[in-house]
């Protein structure tokens, strides 16, 4: 598959779960006492709302940080990308009922709501991890491989999060309200990339290998030595003007013919 393609629907899939969040937003409207009480009421919708916006914005930009590295598009990637997906888009169902049970006055059911939220999130947090998972077993599938040394560095900044997820579930029955906390926290954590590896190129920073689908016949990759800059420049199959090597050679016949 085109990795456009992969890309473009799982932006869709986002974007559906990312408005969805906003369905729960509504007051029982007049009537029912003043606005500023009914709004007062619903404040675990909104919190929850921001949080949600939020985390589910973070997986985006996250996803494409990693996806625009991945070199290779087959089956096992799409399957782990639609176990993802499956989850990002339970998460407004899991946001809604939350927001609905913490200020019910029931609190057994608002501990289970909460732990559903926080259940949720470590779900889709795991199968992202299958997708990362994936990138690491074959050099490969990267564009810019991460080096075998720095690997377990950067599962344990990219495992972090799922500790907390799982904090939040057994938090969840002692103070439903804090799960909100713990996931805003987590949201953070995500929030900057990972720290610059040495050794290792940021995703994105430099052209695909000659190899890739995504280099295109008419440019080539310059370097300079290593230690030194370097530069790309791209020639153009049919550029007007030949090289200095194809002038050198036709000067000589550009001489006989006018003579």
């Amino acid at each position: 598959m085109d990795r456009s393609r992969f890309e473009s629907f799982s932006d869709g899939v986002f974007a559906v779960a990312i408005t969805l969040l906003a369905l729960d937003l509504a007051v029982a409207g007049p009537g029912h006492g003043s606005l500023l009480a009914q709004l007062g009421h619903h404040w675990p919708s909104f919190a929850a709302y921001v949080v949600s916006f939020f985390m589910i914005g973070i997986i985006w930009v996250n996803h494409h940080a990693l996806v625009q590295n991945i070199a290779v598009v087959n089956r096992t990637l799409l399957y782990l990308n639609l176990l993802l997906l499956m989850f990002v888009v339970a998460i407004p169902f899991a946001t809604a009922t939350m927001a609905a049970y913490l200020t019910s006055g029931e609190r057994s059911n608002a501990e289970v709501a909460a732990a559903v939220y926080a259940l949720a999130l470590e779900a889709m947090g795991l199968s992202f991890a299958l997708l990362y998972e994936w990138t690491l077993r074959d050099d490969a599938r990267l564009h810019q491989p991460l080096p075998s040394a720095r690997r377990w560095e950067a599962r344990l900044r990219f495992y972090g999060g799922q500790i907390m997820y799982i904090a939040a579930i057994g938090v969840a029955f002692v103070a439903p309200a804090a799960v909100l906390v713990i996931t805003a926290l987590t949201a953070v954590y995500y929030l900057s990339p990972a720290p610059h590896l040495r050794g290792h190129r940021q995703p994105g920073t430099g052209q695909p290998p000659q190899d890739s689908a995504e280099t295109t016949p008419t440019s080539r990759t310059l370097r300079r030595p290593a230690g030194g800059r370097q530069r790309a420049a791209a020639w153009h199959r049919f550029h007007l003007r030949p090289e200095p090597q194809v002038q050198s050679s036709l000067r000589p016949r550009l001489a006989s013919a006018l003579a």
